[in-house]
């Protein structure tokens, strides 16, 4: 009986630390900012990112994270566009990006997995300015 009660105990504490685990390591956040540098042989780029607005000593404070991008990684660029299918002037639309479309100073929103200190980006939207046609 005791050997059964202890078991029971056991198998309770590893479910719990089974999920525990699980759960840090699927974290998911959405991060904003400016891309300040890219290193393809690491296969990061470093976001600055400001927010929650921070000031210090008159200054606002910029958070740079480093954020991992993989093969699976999506890129996407969205943008408004004045000439849409649907005619309505100023509709947002998304297109995808190629790999080698990233670039420093672009503005962009990382879709996140945190996984303990890494960053692993599953989605990098770029949003892009687009001029109206004249």
């Amino acid at each position: 009986m005791n050997v059964l009660r202890l078991l029971t105990v056991v198998s309770a504490l590893a479910a719990a630390v089974a999920l525990a685990s699980t759960g840090e390591a699927q974290e998911r956040m959405k991060h904003s900012g400016t891309i300040v540098a890219i290193d393809d042989a690491a296969g990061t780029i470093r976001l600055a990112e400001i927010g929650p607005w921070k000031i210090r000593h008159g200054k606002t404070l910029i958070t740079y994270r480093t954020i991992i991008v993989t093969p699976r990684t999506e890129l996407a660029i969205v943008g408004r566009e004045y000439a849409t299918p649907g005619g309505g002037p100023g509709e947002f639309i998304e297109g995808a990006l190629p790999p080698d479309g990233l670039y420093v100073d672009d503005y962009v929103t990382v879709d996140c997995v945190h996984e303990g200190a890494k960053q692993i980006a599953l989605k990098i939207t770029v949003t892009e300015v687009w001029e109206p046609e004249p």
